[in-house]
């Protein structure tokens, strides 16, 4: 219910517990509270949620522990975080409904992932991720996406797909680019 959601909020809030040692053992952070309450709502699943702001709510949550996942090195637990924030979400993902913006969350999850997945090394998912921030926001945006997919294309030595895109991302700039490297006397 959204009581009990907005007392679990208001007790993340005022939690001040430092990530520390004591004799009867270490004190869970505010981060590790964070996980295991976001472990207990993706294990009910998003299909429980009916209301669009508290998927949008779990999702920011899935969010924060998949970065600080991230800042661990725990790529394998960040990606089933970002997955897990963008299942919340849900269908229409990108559209901004005038009360709830998406996008902005919705990019970081799908970032989130793709960097996730090349950290993982698998260029499937980074290509998956990646198509769909490049379909969702503007060229300008998605610049942070081009540079995790050229990095996933060359760890791969898929060189030819790095030319190919850069060209199409060239002419997305509205710079021409021949066909052909010019001849010597065209250099001149």
């Amino acid at each position: 219910s959204i009581q009990a959601i907005s007392s679990i909020e208001n007790g993340f809030k005022n939690l001040y517990i430092s990530e520390s040692k004591t004799a009867e053992g270490p004190v869970l952070s505010e981060r590790s509270l964070l996980s295991i309450a976001t472990d207990h709502i993706n294990h009910a699943g998003p299909d429980f949620i009916l209301e669009l702001s508290q998927r949008k709510l779990f999702a920011t949550w899935n969010l924060i522990v998949g970065k600080e996942m991230s800042v661990r090195s725990n790529f394998g637990c960040a990606l089933h975080y970002y997955e897990q924030g963008i299942l919340f979400i849900g269908n229409g993902v990108w559209i901004d409904d005038g009360v709830i913006s998406n996008h902005q969350l919705c990019l970081d999850l799908y970032e989130g992932a793709s960097n996730a997945s090349l950290a993982m090394r698998n260029h499937k998912l980074v290509d998956y991720y990646t198509s769909v921030i490049f379909q969702n926001v503007w060229f300008e945006r998605s610049i942070p996406a081009w540079i995790i997919l050229m990095t996933s294309l060359e760890s791969f030595g898929k060189h030819k797909e790095i030319v190919d895109k850069g060209i199409r991302l060239i002419r997305r700039l509205n710079i021409d680019v021949p066909p052909s490297p010019p001849g010597p006397r065209e250099l001149v």
